[in-house]
């Protein structure tokens, strides 16, 4: 995958991450999600988004980031991640940026193995560092929510399902 081209930005306390803009579908603000008992902390719950049930991904849950000050609000960002509609929770949505390759660096050690899988590299930009998350990693370790490779038809159907929606 190139490191170069537009990327949503988001915020998770003073931490600022991006996902590529091919993945994103739509923005929700502060969507009904319901519990599901005995998952794992990171899945938030599920939504109906239009007659689809989304799994909602706690951020701070899955990157393992202390939580610092909590708000009500949150934003949601829709997209696809393995041929599946996902809802990530994050703090607040900046603005799309195109990014350039020059920019882009591996990512930094510090991290734990399990943040390591998710981050593709860092951009250093003039006035912040910019986190590149892998959004196709995201759902991986949500327990059922795992996308298995037998299930290839399934998400041929969503992908196709996806593609009529922003055709209309």
């Amino acid at each position: 995958m190139s490191a170069a081209g537009n990327y949503l930005t988001f915020y998770l306390g003073d931490f600022c991450f991006g996902i590529i803009t091919t993945d994103v579908v739509e923005l929700n603000k502060n969507l009904d999600v319901t519990l599901v008992p005995k998952s794992q902390k990171m899945l938030k719950g599920i939504t109906n988004l239009r007659g689809q049930i989304v799994p909602v991904i706690d951020m701070y849950e899955r990157l393992g980031i202390m939580l610092g000050t909590t708000t009500k609000q949150t934003i949601s960002i829709v997209s696809v991640c393995h041929g599946m509609v996902i809802a990530i929770l994050v703090d607040s949505v900046g603005e799309i940026i195109q990014l350039e390759e020059d920019t882009f660096e591996p990512p930094p050690n510090n991290f734990s193995p399990a943040t390591r899988d998710l981050i593709l590299g860092v951009h250093k930009l003039p006035e912040k560092l910019l986190l590149i998350l892998d959004n196709q990693k995201i759902i991986n370790g949500t327990g059922e929510y795992q996308v298995q490779p037998f299930e290839k038809e399934i998400i041929k159907g969503l992908n196709i399902h996806r593609e009529q929606k922003l055709l209309h």
